[in-house]
């Protein structure tokens, strides 16, 4: 049995060592090692780590919070999916959200039944719905997926947005709707 720890990181924390599997995650591997910790300590950033029993100070997996938006395009209604039908009606274009800036996971520890990728999610959910939510107002979540994690987020519930400009994204722009994800516990 593997005890895990996820919590912010620390200036002491060895962000060194995460093998993301392939190439298209070293810019993951690159923001933890170069950047993380000075945008956490700018409040540019919020970065969990995941932490293991074996090496407590060593990033195994982490997720980076920032604030973010949904756009809706120019001209139109409001964006396709977002509370539609749920009496929504917001007369911005921008509607208010928590981004997943950054979601990575050690190519050893996936498959593991260990579930930490949505266990980051979960956090990141929590945060939302729990800590910002009644705070400011921010209805959604938000994350630029890339097309290999696109069906991991599906699986939690994220929908992409439905625009023939996010449909042709390298990174398609994918949200959730905090009114509609359960309450936990």
């Amino acid at each position: 049995m593997v005890e895990i720890t996820i919590r912010p990181i620390e200036p002491g924390d060895t962000v060194t060592g995460l093998s993301l599997g392939h190439a298209d995650f070293v810019p993951l591997k690159t923001y933890l090692q170069k950047d993380a910790k000075a945008h956490q300590e700018q409040s540019l950033a919020r970065t969990y780590g995941v932490f293991l029993d074996d090496e407590p100070l060593r990033v195994r997996a982490y997720v980076t919070l920032v604030c973010g938006e949904i756009a809706s395009e120019p001209g139109g209604s409001g964006v396709s999916g977002l509370g539609h039908g749920d009496g929504l009606h917001y007369p911005y274009r921008q509607y208010p959200a928590v981004k997943i800036a950054r979601l990575a996971v050690d190519h050893r520890l996936q498959g593991r039944k260990l579930h930490i990728g949505t266990m980051l999610v979960d956090l990141s959910v929590g945060i939302a719905k729990d800590v910002i939510s009644p705070s400011v107002g921010c209805r959604f979540i938000v994350v630029d997926a890339k097309r290999r994690s696109v069906g991991f987020y599906e699986r939690y519930g994220f929908t992409a947005l439905d625009t023939p400009a996010n449909r042709e994204r390298d990174e398609p722009v994918m949200f959730i709707d905090l009114y509609k994800v359960p309450v936990q516990g």
